[in-house]
């Protein structure tokens, strides 16, 4: 589609996206891509028959007359059995009703006097150890109960979240000067500790290794120069490519490798009292940052990919 069409398609992008969240995993993809292109063909239909473009009040309308995402997630995979049948929830509610009091009349030989080990153990732990299920199927009645007698208005989809690739410029110029003044901290405090009497006290206690300036502390300014380039050039174009986030997740796994070097490859600091907590810090940092990857490349997942075509048979 053109640019014109960008925000009609968010929307049936997000509308796909929440009705694949209900679906199990293996038929996610398919699904989206299906209904996806039906969606689209019955957009340009629409717009066809209006003789106009599509905008979002006509695509909000194409898409809540197609249904609740709930609703179009059971066409496509329908529930499985209930637990109870419909013309039986009258006599579970009976039976529970009843076995909750047998449950009370079979524990008060409890309090009346003793008895053996077993049961003890049954009018205690064992009788005891039902009071969850009850719990849950009280609370079950309960609530169909308030929706029987006072029904919900109909629930009226709405998109949650309309460009993804879209991000905060506000929040990232503020990030990107946030940034800047660590940088500018820790060269300033590598310059100080260098330049400074050894007998200063702070200056003992932040004097980074020779070993470390000469080899690793070069690599670690490399690192935040390719940062700020990443953040500079998300505030000049508004949003994620394909591009930057590659170069994103090439930077966290950069990132995860060059911490390991730095806790593990030799001292960063001449104190010991100042060295010693560096390798657990940065090892929480490397866990963090593996954390983060894993979520990313979790939430692309969601990205509707085209099914693979099932090769033709070539003819004799």
């Amino acid at each position: 589609m053109t640019g014109q069409f960008a925000k009609p398609e968010a929307l049936i992008e997000s509308y796909v996206a929440d009705v694949m969240k209900r679906l199990p995993t293996r038929q996610r993809n398919d699904v989206g891509f299906e209904l996806r292109a039906l969606l689209r063909e019955d957009l340009r239909g629409r717009s066809a028959d209006a003789g106009r473009l599509p905008d979002d009040e006509m695509t909000l309308q194409l898409l809540r007359g197609f249904g609740h995402p709930d609703e179009v997630a059971a066409r496509y995979h329908p529930p499985g059995a209930p637990i109870i049948p419909a013309n039986g929830t009258r006599a579970f509610a009976w039976a529970s009703f009843i076995g909750v009091g047998l449950q009370w009349a079979g524990t008060l030989p409890a309090a009346a006097g003793d008895l053996s080990p077993f049961g003890r153990w049954w009018t205690t732990y064992g009788l005891g150890a039902l009071w969850w299920p009850g719990f849950l199927v009280t609370v079950t009645m309960i609530a169909a109960f308030i929706r029987q007698r006072w029904p919900a208005a109909s629930d009226v989809w709405k998109p949650k979240r309309i460009d993804r690739d879209q991000i905060n410029r506000p929040l990232y110029a503020l990030g990107l000067a946030a940034a800047l003044a660590g940088i500018g901290v820790w060269i300033a405090l590598a310059w100080w500790a260098v330049t400074t009497t050894s007998d200063a006290p702070l200056a003992q206690v932040f004097a980074f290794d020779p070993g470390f300036l000469a080899t690793r502390a070069p690599v670690v300014l490399l690192y935040w120069m390719a940062s700020l380039v990443l953040l500079i050039v998300l505030i000049l174009e508004g949003r994620w490519r394909d591009l930057t986030r590659m170069f994103d997740m090439g930077l966290k796994i950069a990132c995860c490798m060059l911490l390991a070097w730095i806790a593990f490859g030799g001292r960063v600091f001449v104190a010991e009292a100042t060295n010693a907590p560096v390798a657990g810090i940065l090892s929480l940092l490397i866990i963090g940052l593996l954390a983060d990857v894993a979520w990313t490349l979790w939430q692309r997942r969601e990205r509707i990919r085209p099914p693979q075509d099932v090769p033709a048979q070539q003819g004799g």
